[in-house]
């Protein structure tokens, strides 16, 4: 499917970690339709990415190793390179804020790049996605990072590894990282269409619509608001 907006409308989706620069590549490398923007402080694997737009924050205080899963650096390292963020989401109507949740940069900086596109009074959706059972303080960390992801962005959700891995009897990791990326690709899809259906520009956060699209749609299988 490639995306054509009815409005007119320009819509980005946004990586930032290496989780959501993962997701990101997947919609560029299959021509959407969407602008795609990857944030990183991981020199090497934003290089790996695939995105219009590349942001490599912090490379003047990690030289390109990565935020050490602190989520406090991650959310330095996105303050210092806010308006380098605002300028690359300037002009946007829609934005989708893509992470993995447990280390530093997805966790620390997925916050600061909601703000910095709803300062310019941009449509912001988050898609959180939550670590395995198993990586241990990785999901409490997660768990305390939605919860500041949630304070700043109505239109949240996460999306639960474990619930996916569940539904997918004798398949392999490979497989479930890719169910991951299609259910996110379907809930993003469900909600730009939410989105044409509105005539009207001014949608907002308030849009009872959007909200209780968001909570109960039949696409989120494995999501969680």
């Amino acid at each position: 499917m490639v995306y054509e907006s009815a409005n007119n409308k320009k819509v980005a989706i946004v990586g930032v970690g290496g989780a959501g620069c993962n997701v990101v590549s997947q919609f560029y490398k299959e021509q959407y339709g969407v602008d795609t923007i990857a944030i990183n402080t991981d020199k090497d694997g934003l290089h790996a990415a695939s995105a219009g737009k590349k942001i490599y924050i912090c490379k003047e205080v990690l030289h390109g190793e990565g935020a050490y899963g602190e989520t406090e650096i991650g959310k330095k390292c996105a303050d210092i390179h806010i308006e380098e963020i605002r300028e690359a989401l300037s002009g946007y109507d829609v934005v989708f804020v893509v992470s993995g949740l447990g280390g530093g940069t997805g966790t620390g900086a997925t916050p600061v790049v909601i703000e910095a596109a709803q300062s310019q009074n941009i449509l912001t959706f988050a898609i959180a996605i939550k670590p395995f059972f198993f990586e241990g303080d990785r999901v409490a960390i997660a768990k305390e990072g939605y919860s500041k992801i949630r304070a700043v962005c109505p239109l949240a959700t996460m999306i639960e590894n474990d619930m996916i891995v569940s539904k997918l009897a004798d398949k392999t990791m490979d497989d479930a990282f890719s169910e991951v990326n299609r259910t996110i690709k379907g809930h993003i899809e469900a909600c730009i269409s939410k989105y044409d259906d509105h005539n009207d520009d001014n949608v907002s956060y308030n849009d009872e619509g959007f909200d209780s699209f968001v909570k109960t749609s039949p696409l989120c299988a494995f999501i969680s608001a």
